[in-house]
């Protein structure tokens, strides 16, 4: 079914309430707010501790050659005056049951493998690289960690093995009152009247407040449920094996239940929900968290 952006979200005003209800934890959101070169440079560099960070290029998400698929697709990627790579990706709640290192392995191999060139073999000119996770919850909680930062390294035998990448976990549960702590409460809230946060504050203002900013949030929402209806085309072409075919149409089912239940929290009935995300009210219940 082709979804016309006016069946997916109706009026100005069902526009307007729509996007007055996301939060910087909605990726959707997140991913739009960030296109805007002073907002990505505002929030990496609180998120790095970097305060002199230039970005040159605040989404360099379209040079990426070996990203295959919305599921692949990273929340923020931008490139620095040095040369520095920063990808940043926020989890929402409905994340915490698989989150975990093996997503930033995951991003990072996507990174590595889309910015060396086919057949280079000097691989000390990979780039140096920052992922960071942003999240509401904190991930270290069960381990008696109580801080809003954790950074992770490798080492072999005592002894650091710098690969020039930077873990960074952020998380907006601990609050220690500083500035990067403040900026994660305002995640939670996204709220268009907090002036606090200079460039961020003012982009967030723009996609809930001013019209053309409203109704290019709303595009991005279309455009995201138009990319899990081409996942969902391309796995029954592409897929060759059955078993391959059944774990990845088991993740994008469960990443079209995210959708619905994101939609449900913003006050949109089930039914509607169901027909925008493309999926039936039996694979929503077989796959939702309880």
């Amino acid at each position: 079914m082709e979804i016309r952006h006016e069946d997916l979200v109706g009026t100005f005003e069902q526009k307007k309430k729509l996007v007055s209800q996301f939060t910087l934890f909605d990726d959707i959101f997140f991913s739009v707010v960030m296109q805007d070169k002073n907002t990505a440079e505002y929030v990496t560099r609180l998120c790095t501790g970097i305060p002199d960070l230039k970005l040159i290029n605040s989404n360099i998400q379209q040079a990426l050659r070996n990203l295959i698929g919305k599921s692949s697709t990273l929340d923020f990627i931008g490139e620095d005056s040095t040369g520095k790579v920063f990808n940043i990706e926020v989890q929402n709640v409905g994340d915490k049951a698989h989150f975990g290192p093996m997503r930033s392995r995951f991003h990072q191999s996507i990174i590595d493998a889309s910015l060396v060139p086919k057949g280079e073999e000097d691989y000390d000119k990979l780039p140096e690289v920052y992922v960071i996770f942003i999240t509401p919850f904190n991930p270290l909680k069960k381990y008696g960690r109580e801080k809003v930062v954790y950074t992770s390294k490798t080492y072999i035998d005592g002894i650091e093995w710098n690969r020039k990448v930077h873990e960074i976990y952020l998380n907006a549960e601990v609050k220690d009152g500083s500035e990067l702590s403040e900026m994660l409460q305002y995640f939670k809230t996204a709220d268009p009247d907090d002036d606090r946060f200079g460039p961020l504050s003012k982009s967030v203002r723009k996609y809930k407040y001013v019209d053309e900013g409203v109704n290019n949030m709303c595009r991005a929402v279309e455009d995201y449920a138009e990319g899990i209806a081409k996942e969902r085309e391309r796995i029954a072409i592409e897929k060759t094996t059955e078993e391959a075919a059944k774990k990845t149409a088991e993740e994008i089912a469960q990443k079209s239940v995210r959708f619905v239940e994101s939609l449900l929290k913003k006050g949109f009935p089930l039914e509607e929900a169901l027909e925008m995300a493309e999926i039936d009210e039996g694979t929503y219940n077989s796959h939702r968290i309880a």
